[in-house]
């Protein structure tokens, strides 16, 4: 809007300027038909500018504004630099570019015409205003194009990023409905495989001791083989169910279970307090024991806790890095830091858990820049089991 007004504020200057170079030639004679004349011209100038909305309209005006130039240059044969910069502001600025070079061509080839019998600086002056002005309009034209260009690919870049947000809560509440579809197939197969298998044993198992309860006092012999093969009919289903439980259970759950617990402590601190916390850790990784999982936990809680009540952090980085030997746990926060700190319970505890677990530890607070704690464990073995030899089985 700035602009347009900037640009209104020009043109009605230099029609004013016109005007007056008009009225100041003093070889002019006024009549009612050039006042008419004046008058259609400036009608004319302003329906191209304000209200004609067609190409066409604008051009059959403009190419008519053109044609008064010619007979305003004959009644006072100077100042043509000032109606031919008139033309060249409408040129550059109501027009598509390529017409707009078209007719800069012709404003300055209607100059070279209209000068070709006066003198050579009046030539010189005339044509080098009016091709600094084009030039000038030509420019602002290819800066302000630009912007719009800018704006318009801000504005499809704006929509793009608002249908992929769309998109992305769509694609959220698919995988939603997908985890929630298959964590109900999960449950069906699982239930199905307790009724096929686990409920078939225990049904048999019944059968068994209601003919045992019958020919114990009967028969004491039968009643003994039939416990017996009772007793092996239960182990075997015990085994049964034992491996069935092996096979539904992921085998990458024990090396991910410690971060899964921690993981759910970290969403459930999130929801209750807002604190933004980021939890990472490298690719490779090992399984912890229940004291590291439980020593972790723990440490991480009481961080958080410290963080949000002392510090006021609003963000937290969690940063797991398994190596082959090593776990290093690194937790930071942009609470306000102390530089001289205390150790309360919170600290010695954190201490105490991983002195126990034969880790070390240490923390870095400062004014301004919030709390740093390191901690490294050693890395667990996991004992290997040996099988028993076939033909004993669990007791």
């Amino acid at each position: 809007m700035g602009n347009k007004m900037v640009l209104v504020a020009i043109r009605y200057y230099v029609i004013f300027m016109m005007i007056m170079a008009i009225f100041m030639n003093n070889q002019m004679n006024f009549n009612n038909e050039m006042i008419i004349f004046i008058l259609i011209f400036l009608v004319n100038n302003q329906l191209r500018f304000f209200s004609l909305d067609k190409g066409w309209q604008k051009i059959v005006s403009f190419i008519l504004e053109m044609v008064f130039v010619l007979i305003f240059y004959k009644w006072i044969k100077v100042y043509l630099f000032i109606y031919s910069a008139l033309l060249a502001i409408d040129s550059n600025v109501l027009f598509k570019k390529y017409i707009s070079i078209i007719f800069n061509l012709i404003i300055v080839l209607e100059e070279l015409y209209l000068l070709r019998y006066s003198g050579l600086q009046n030539q010189f002056l005339n044509i080098a205003i009016v091709t600094m002005v084009i030039a000038v309009l030509y420019f602002t034209r290819e800066e302000r194009d630009k912007k719009l260009e800018a704006q318009d690919l801000y504005d499809r870049l704006k929509i793009s990023e608002d249908k992929l947000k769309k998109a992305n809560e769509e694609l959220e509440i698919y995988a939603a409905s997908i985890e929630e579809i298959t964590s109900l197939r999960e449950r069906n197969r699982i239930s199905r495989e307790i009724h096929d298998s686990v409920g078939h044993h225990l049904s048999t198992m019944v059968i068994q001791l209601g003919a045992i309860e019958k020919t114990i006092s009967k028969n004491a012999g039968a009643a003994e083989t039939l416990t017996k093969n009772l007793r092996k009919f239960t182990q075997q289903s015990l085994n049964d169910v034992r491996m069935a439980v092996r096979e539904m259970k992921p085998k990458e759950f024990e090396v991910y279970e410690g971060i899964l617990n921690i993981e759910e402590l970290i969403n459930n601190f999130k929801k209750m307090t807002g604190v933004d916390v980021r939890l990472s850790f490298t690719k490779e990784k090992w399984s912890l024991n229940s004291d590291q999982a439980f020593i972790i936990y723990r440490i991480i809680q009481e961080f958080l806790s410290n963080s949000l009540r002392h510090g006021g952090a609003t963000i937290v980085r969690i940063m797991m890095a398994f190596s082959e030997k090593k776990l290093v746990l690194t937790l930071k926060d942009n609470g306000r830091g102390v530089n001289n700190l205390v150790e309360g319970i919170g600290i010695k505890s954190i201490r105490e858990r991983v002195m126990e677990a034969g880790g070390f530890f240490e923390y870095n607070s400062k004014a301004g820049e919030g709390f740093l704690v390191k901690i490294e464990l050693n890395r667990w073995e996991k004992p290997k089991i040996h099988s028993r030899r076939e033909g004993h089985g669990e007791n």
